[in-house]
């Protein structure tokens, strides 16, 4: 039996939202090429509000920020990204919640970015790095002093062996993200994330519980099954699609959107 029909046989579904016919075609034109970042851009741009996208909305405004970012218009994607922002997680729903997450990565790094950028102006001036923050975050225009999650940054000046001055090289991450994941370059922006899934069937009952199927990193298919707001198999399950072909998924790390397609589509 194939996914779509297996799909079929276990569940009533109702038809697809307007909302979610605009999300499935914005997600559609991303995945045939990741790379196309103007045009898909300029097609999330006349639906990002919630009327036009609704629950969906988060999930374009960052994906949008995403493409801004990679083709080099970084000052409006911080813009899009601070606008996935949440105050209230208690009151958002899973995908703004992880929205707001994913946003907070992607402003870290940046930040990152301006923070490497000032440490480097510090020792053009000095011929070495600080001992501390303390001196790039005094002055009049600071760098941000902490990440998107308000943790403060890890630093450390190193000194070289064969060189008589000190503090000649430095560390910096995010203690959040990790010193492997702060790092704006550890991202090619060639393509987008790692996983992909496939939905399977659909359980009957509730909490909505989907099987999907994805391929894991070092290669061979992965099957598991996920209730909403559940992990398995490096992938957070969030809303299932009214019609039940699509969900709406994120990586565990929380860095990239996935859209389990069920057939049909």
């Amino acid at each position: 039996m194939t996914a779509g029909l297996a799909l079929a046989a276990t569940m009533v579904v109702s038809a697809a939202t307007p909302q979610e016919e605009a999300f499935i075609r914005i997600w559609r034109l991303h995945t045939v090429d990741p790379t196309k970042h103007t045009a898909i851009i300029e097609a999330c741009q006349p639906v990002m509000r919630e009327s036009a996208l609704g629950e969906f909305l988060p999930v374009v405004k960052t994906l949008a920020a995403w493409h801004l970012l990679a083709s080099g218009k970084q000052q409006d994607a911080v813009r899009i990204f601070e606008s996935a922002l949440i105050t209230d997680r208690g009151a958002a729903s899973a995908i703004a919640r992880n929205a707001d997450t994913m946003a907070r990565r992607w402003l870290t790094r940046i930040d990152h970015l301006a923070v490497e950028k000032a440490l480097k102006a510090y020792y053009a001036s000095h011929v070495e790095f600080p001992d501390t923050l303390q001196p790039i975050l005094s002055q009049p225009t600071p760098p941000p002093r902490t990440d998107r999650f308000a943790t403060a940054w890890v630093y450390k000046a190193e000194s070289i062996k064969i060189s008589k001055k000190k503090n000649q090289r430095f560390t910096l991450h995010s203690q959040t993200l990790g010193s492997r994941l702060t790092s704006m370059s550890q991202f090619p922006f060639t393509s987008y994330g790692k996983r992909k899934a496939t939905i399977v069937t659909r359980r009957q009952g509730t909490p909505v519980m989907v099987d999907f199927e994805t391929v894991a990193e070092e290669g061979g298919a992965l099957r598991g099954t996920a209730s909403e707001g559940s992990a398995v198999n490096g992938l957070r399950f969030l809303k299932l699609s009214s019609d039940g072909l699509f969900a709406v998924m994120i990586e565990n790390d929380s860095d990239f959107w996935v859209v389990a397609t069920g057939g049909g589509r």
